[in-house]
């Protein structure tokens, strides 16, 4: 008979987050994690394969449980929805950035099982921003439009590792307030 299991995955994928997203994949080490989530090396072994399964596994949950996506399934869509999502964006738990943003930053380095999902979770927002676009009745190229907010949003969240989001309020507006006229 098996060990009952001490801990709750949901928590550890937490700290997990809050970890990579702070220090990066390169740079968290599965002795990082043991302290981070307060479970040995056997336990973290027994939930997860390895650390790149942690990270994917981390990535995920970000996916699934931030704000920034949920707004752009807000009906009615439209502009507004945009604007939250720059919103929740910049106001990310204390961390700076988009955690699957700052990801990007390591691409060369990271699985592929991880950029499969990170390739998922693009289409996934520039379908969403794609729906937005269109229900505003813009005369622009909505794809067009929809690959601008994804690139800039890339930008900004890197941008917001070295400033405050207040700083960046005000550029983000004024991008908006571009692609609408």
């Amino acid at each position: 008979m098996g060990r009952t299991k001490q801990f709750d995955r949901t928590e550890v994928l937490k700290e997990a987050i809050q970890l990579f997203w702070k220090k990066g994949y390169a740079d968290t080490s599965l002795s990082d994690l043991e302290k981070a989530t307060g479970v040995n090396k056997s336990g973290l072994y027994s939930e997860f394969k390895d650390k790149d399964d942690i990270f994917l596994e981390a990535l995920k949950l970000y996916r699934e449980t931030h704000p920034g996506y949920a707004v752009l399934e807000n009906e009615p869509f439209g502009w507004h929805n945009i604007e939250n999502f720059f919103k929740a964006n910049m106001t990310c738990k204390g961390q700076k950035g988009c955690f699957l943003s700052n990801t990007t930053r390591e691409y060369s380095i990271i699985p592929q099982k991880v950029k499969n999902l990170m390739e998922e979770n693009s289409v996934h927002i520039y379908e969403l921003l794609l729906k937005n676009i269109k229900a505003t009745g813009t005369k622009k190229d909505p794809d067009l439009l929809a690959k601008m907010i994804m690139t800039y949003a890339g930008g900004a969240s890197l941008k917001l590792n070295a400033m405050k989001p207040e700083a960046l309020e005000a550029e983000t507006k004024a991008f908006l307030e571009m692609l609408k006229n």
